[in-house]
Formats: structure tokens, C-alpha cells, sequence
């Protein structure tokens, strides 16, 4: 199953089919119970392992849908990065994509947190989790995973424009400027800072990557399954103390097709002297805000 699922997720081809199939199979399903829930995250924070978690929970289910806001763009308008940020959003599709999402099911999403986005999430009774992960692992993810993966917007670039992995994750962290040809990509403090309004509001439970991954990667149980229970009790899917434990054991998964590692600190086996000096100038008050260093000694 789990090759079926790579092939599936890097063929254009057969996504086309199956995605739209799975949509209507969950469209279809009408009888679990509220809440309907967003699980949000900066790409590669641990979106597989919070769904992973998600889809073990009694009467809750994956609805198909994973989207940014990219998405939702209106047609003909410049792409944001060129905006200084600013999105020219299509509102009426995008709240019918919401709206289609059946209770007791869950869409993923890496979704800024725009004030008019917030405020039709509740209006529509989403329960919000946002995930959060070292950003010093996120840009080593994403090194990785736009260079393995072919239909990703950067791949060529990195493939043609970046001679060694080194580069790759030096391009992770500084980013990329827009060419006429390819897409940009912000700085990985840019990328950070675009989600960080999603955390504090009281309403929305951020989940740490670390305190869910438990110890297989490299963290612990104790942290794993308090993580599991404020989100069971966030989604209103509480669970005793025996279930609780099997869906621990089978939240973190290598199974995902975009699964590489998924380890606590793995940065440390890929950072340079200079990727780190790189990282402290873009991306360190970040760092030191979220809580993972006390200062930028490290």
C-alpha cells in the first residue's frame, strides 16, 4: 500500500484520478459528528504525522482536501511573493471549499493567517490546529524534498541551479529570488514569520512536532501522549487510556510517501558553519521567539 500511495503522489497523471475519486467517496460520508477541522502547517512541519494522527481517531477522516492559498488566487493576478505579500484571493471559492469539508472530517492546508481567513474558519465551527517544528529541520526538509520530488515548482531549479546539497539547503535557507521563468521562494525566516499569527490565539492549538513524534523520533512518550490528548480533547474525540496508546503507537509513520527522515535535531548532521551564520541572519529572532534556543550561541 505504501508504494502504491508514492506512485500515486508523485504522478500527475494519477492524481488526477484518485484524488478526485477519494473527494467524492469522503463527500458521501455524512454521519460522524462535529467538529469539522483544520490542520494547518508551513510545509514540511509535520503535516503527514499530525494527519497520520488525525486519521486514527474514532469517526474523524481525511475529506481529500489539501490546499494553499495559492489555490485560490484570482486568475491573472501576480503571485503574492510579488505583492509584498498581499493576496488577490477568490473569497466565494474558497468558502465553498470550506464549507464542503462533513463534519468529523479534516482538510490540510499551509494557509497565512489572513484576518478574513480566520474569521470564516469561525464562522464555520473549524476546530484550528496549527503544527509547529524547529525551523533549522524545516529547511533541511525542504532541501531534501524539492530535490527528490519532480512535480514540485522548484525542482528544476534545483536540480539545474544548485550543484550540491549543500547549495540546496543554503538556497532552504536564504531562498530564492523570482526569475522570469520560476517561482521564488522566501528566506526561511519569511517563511516562518508568514505563520506565526496563528499562534497565540487561544482558540487554535498549536501542536510541536517534537512533543508529537515521539520516541522513534526522537522524542518521548510522556510528551507524545499529552500532545495526543489536548488534541483528542480539542476535537472533541477524547479517548481512554487504552486507545490512547494505539494511536500513539501508530501516529508516526514512514510509510508517507513524502516521508524522509522525520527526526528531533536532524540539522545538526547537515549544517555548515556557514549555514548556520546564514540561518542566524534570516531566521534567528524566530527561532528564539518560538522557544527553540535561548539565545544564538548554538
Amino acid at each position: 500500500m505504501a508504494a502504491i500511495t508514492k506512485i500515486v503522489t508523485e504522478s500527475d497523471g494519477l492524481r488526477k484520478v484518485a484524488i478526485p475519486a477519494y473527494k467524492l467517496l469522503a463527500r458521501g460520508m455524512v454521519f460522524s459528528p462535529p467538529p469539522r477541522v483544520l490542520s494547518n502547517s508551513t510545509p514540511k512541519t509535520g503535516t503527514h504525522l499530525l494527519s497520520s494522527l488525525l486519521k486514527s481517531f474514532p469517526d474523524m477522516m481525511f475529506s481529500g482536501h489539501h490546499y494553499s492559498l495559492h489555490n485560490f488566487e484570482l486568475p491573472g493576478s501576480p503571485p503574492a511573493t510579488e505583492r509584498g505579500g498581499e493576496w488577490e484571493l477568490d473569497w466565494r471559492r474558497l468558502e465553498r471549499v470550506l464549507r464542503s469539508i462533513n463534519d468529523g472530517q479534516f482538510m490540510t492546508a499551509h494557509f497565512s493567517p489572513l484576518p478574513e481567513l480566520k474569521s470564516l474558519l469561525d464562522m464555520l465551527d473549524y476546530r484550528i490546529i496549527t503544527m509547529l517544528r524547529d525551523p533549522r529541520d524545516v529547511a533541511v526538509s525542504s532541501a531534501f524534498y524539492i530535490s527528490r520530488l519532480e512535480r514540485h515548482f522548484l525542482h528544476e531549479r534545483f536540480a539545474t541551479e544548485l550543484d550540491t546539497m549543500d547549495d540546496r539547503l543554503m538556497a532552504s535557507i536564504r531562498g530564492l529570488p523570482a526569475t522570469e521563468r520560476y517561482r521564488g521562494l522566501g528566506s526561511i525566516g519569511r517563511r516562518v514569520s508568514r505563520y506565526r499569527q496563528w499562534v497565540g490565539d487561544p482558540k487554535i492549538y498549536v501542536c510541536r512536532f517534537e512533543r508529537l513524534v515521539g520516541p522513534r523520533g526522537g522524542g518521548n512518550e510522556e510528551d507524545q501522549r499529552a500532545e495526543i490528548e489536548a488534541i483528542a480533547a480539542h476535537i472533541d474525540r477524547r479517548l481512554p487510556a487504552d486507545e490512547l496508546e494505539q494511536v500513539a503507537r501508530k501516529a508516526w509513520s514512514a510509510r508517507s510517501s513524502t516521508f524522509r527522515k522525520g527526526a528531533i535535531g536532524d540539522w545538526r548532521n547537515h549544517y555548515s558553519e556557514e549555514h548556520k551564520r546564514a540561518f542566524k541572519e534570516v531566521c534567528g529572532k524566530q527561532l528564539i521567539e518560538l522557544g527553540y534556543e535561548r539565545d544564538d550561541g548554538w
